[in-house]
């Protein structure tokens, strides 16, 4: 991995970033504005990375079979993850209810929504495949475990399931479907696709930069004292163990790379709708986001220098 293209990378990220910071100072960003962006990355910039990481990779039957592996390692890790984080707090007597709220924040990374892009640029169109792979461990992850952690009831339902059927999962699919049956996209739509998939990031960063002035604005104090735990392991601990472990396996490589990568993004943007839906401090995971979203500017390259 070249640290100078994970270096140049972020601090064009940050840059987005603090434009999107800007333009909502300058300008009222609502909710429908808000949701329109999330939608549209979601929906159309994301799953356009993945398509475009399908068309160039030659999946064969080695391919499908490293990607089914990520798939694997995505699903033990974030297990693993919510544990680890899980059992810090207890140790650290966290109350109960604020410590399953730690947890979460502490465990999931924003794999999808910063990650995809982010391994897109720094590993290629590959690299922005198999990102899309290790978040649908992510999705099936959070709509599971976590909303039965979350929900006051602590019930599952099925129909939970549901929310893992979105428009990223199904990129996965019709990729790997037109990869299998030999399929190849005539040379407009490849074009098509390469030209939404470069929207993912400046559309992801300018969204995370819109976030700032709101809170900035409060009158109150939005930062909370334990806001160093979910950053610390988010950020640090968790891919720190992450490369321990894979170096212990003998796990090298860019696939080893991308792993460890992803496992170092900052908190999951999901964690923001579901704690508005199932707990009421919807604030605690956007602060946590924001903070996790700037440090992650520092930690990120370090993790990768580290890995040189």
């Amino acid at each position: 991995m070249d640290i100078q293209t994970v270096l140049s990378t972020i601090i064009v990220m940050g840059l987005m970033i603090a434009t999107g910071s800007i333009f909502a100072m300058k300008v009222n960003v609502t909710s429908e504005v808000k949701s329109v962006l999330i939608l549209l990355i979601l929906n159309i910039a994301v799953p356009a990375v993945i398509l475009n990481g399908v068309f160039s990779v030659d999946l064969t039957g080695g391919a499908l079979a490293e990607a089914g592996m990520i798939f694997g390692i995505s699903i033990v890790y974030h297990l693993a993850a919510l544990v680890l984080v899980g059992v810090a707090a207890y140790l650290l007597r966290l109350r109960s209810v604020f410590a399953k709220k730690m947890m979460i924040l502490g465990a999931l990374g924003n794999t999808g929504f910063i990650g995809i892009p982010l391994a897109a640029a720094i590993f290629g169109p590959a690299g922005g495949f198999l990102a899309a792979i290790f978040d649908a461990g992510l999705s099936l992850t959070v709509y599971t475990i976590v909303i039965y952690l979350l929900q006051a009831e602590g019930k599952f339902h099925i129909r939970q399931l549901k929310a893992v059927i979105n428009m990223p999962v199904g990129a996965i699919v019709i990729g790997i479907l037109a990869a299998v049956s030999g399929f190849q996209p005539p040379g407009m739509m490849i074009q098509f696709v390469e030209m939404l998939a470069a929207l993912a990031a400046p559309m992801a960063m300018l969204y995370v930069g819109m976030l700032l002035p709101p809170l900035l604005k409060k009158k109150r104090e939005i930062f909370f004292p334990e806001l160093w735990f979910p950053l610390s392991f988010r950020l640090m601990v968790i891919p720190l163990l992450m490369m321990l472990i894979l170096q212990l396996f003998s796990f090298t490589g860019w696939t080893a790379q991308l792993i460890v990568i992803q496992t170092a993004m900052p908190t999951a943007m999901i964690t923001a709708v579901l704690f508005s839906k199932f707990t009421s401090e919807e604030e605690t995971a956007v602060v946590t986001i924001f903070a996790s979203t700037l440090l992650s500017l520092i930690t990120i390259p370090f993790i990768a220098w580290l890995m040189i």
